[in-house]
């Protein structure tokens, strides 16, 4: 994708930056990964390789801004994810195209997984407005035995540092899913997106960016696995972990302490097939479900 506009900001040369304190940044380490399309297995992308002292950084802006933004009143909150919700959905072509050349996502399924993030984000600003606005009025006669002399209110307040980490198939559908709740219930963001799918991902961002979010509120930091992988989720500045993905998940859950897990585990699932059912509307459904990445441009 040619670097124009305002898009030419989070590309330096042919490699993508990270976003970290509310700016794109070229990582010290002076390395980059390399992101294959599938459909010409060839190198498509290339992104920052980003150090662990980067994300010593990242955390630590990210637990300052959350401090502000925990204070930030709902409605503003709100305004701000309807205002990010609007601006992905106007870049819905150039999401898309990343997505089709990074994982092969047929073009309408692309444009699709775009607009309906858009429409997740505005979901989560609505919901979160209503719930996090509403307190619980308890007393104290639950128990046999207590009468009711005591009152009390109880509200909702944030974790802190949320480091969301979402799988290649839906890139940005599964890290706004994870990054709207989080930002609307006062908790800041640092996102580690897939090696396939981190461009796209890092485009979503930058959605998040030309809204105005607070600077260090949302960081989305790329690189090696094997380099920062257990590094973040190791981190002792991360307040609460959201995965979704496979295996990985198992050795995120022993590694990270005793810290809150979201996680979704996924897998090839089986498929029952009823007596009753039709056969023909059964084989085009699992042959699209078990195909849909297959590498083919639609």
């Amino acid at each position: 994708m040619a670097a124009t506009g305002v898009l030419a900001e989070i590309i330096d040369g042919d490699v993508y930056k990270y976003y970290a304190d509310g700016e794109w940044k070229k990582s010290t380490s002076g390395k980059s990964v390399a992101i294959i399309n599938p459909t010409t297995r060839k190198p498509q992308y290339k992104v920052q390789a980003c150090s662990q002292e980067e994300v010593n950084k990242v955390m630590d802006s990210a637990k300052s801004a959350q401090k502000s933004w925990a204070k930030t009143p709902l409605w503003k909150r709100a305004e701000l994810l309807h205002k990010a919700a609007a601006i992905l959905k106007e870049h819905k072509a150039a999401i898309a195209e990343c997505l089709v050349k990074e994982i092969a996502k047929p073009a309408k399924d692309a444009v699709t997984e775009v607009v309906r993030s858009g429409d997740l984000v505005s979901y989560c600003a609505e919901e979160g407005v209503r719930i996090l606005g509403e307190g619980k009025f308890l007393v104290s006669d639950s128990f046999p035995g207590n009468e009711r002399t005591k009152y009390c209110l109880t509200s909702k307040i944030p974790l802190g540092v949320i480091l969301a980490i979402p799988p290649f198939n839906y890139p940005v559908n599964l890290a706004v899913s994870k990054i709207a709740p989080a930002l609307i219930a006062g908790n800041s963001i640092v996102l580690k997106p897939p090696t396939q799918g981190a461009v796209a991902a890092l485009h979503m961002v930058h959605c998040f960016h030309l809204a105005g979010f607070p600077k260090g509120l949302i960081s989305c930091v790329t690189g090696k696995g094997s380099e920062i992988g257990d590094f973040l989720t190791m981190h002792p500045g991360v307040n609460c972990i959201s995965f979704t993905g496979g295996d990985t998940g198992i050795a995120i859950s022993k590694k990270s302490g005793m810290i809150p897990l979201q996680m979704e585990l996924g897998g090839k699932d089986a498929c029952i097939v009823l007596e009753d059912a039709d056969l023909d509307l059964v084989a085009a459904n699992i042959i699209k479900g078990g195909f849909s990445y297959r590498g083919v441009l639609l």
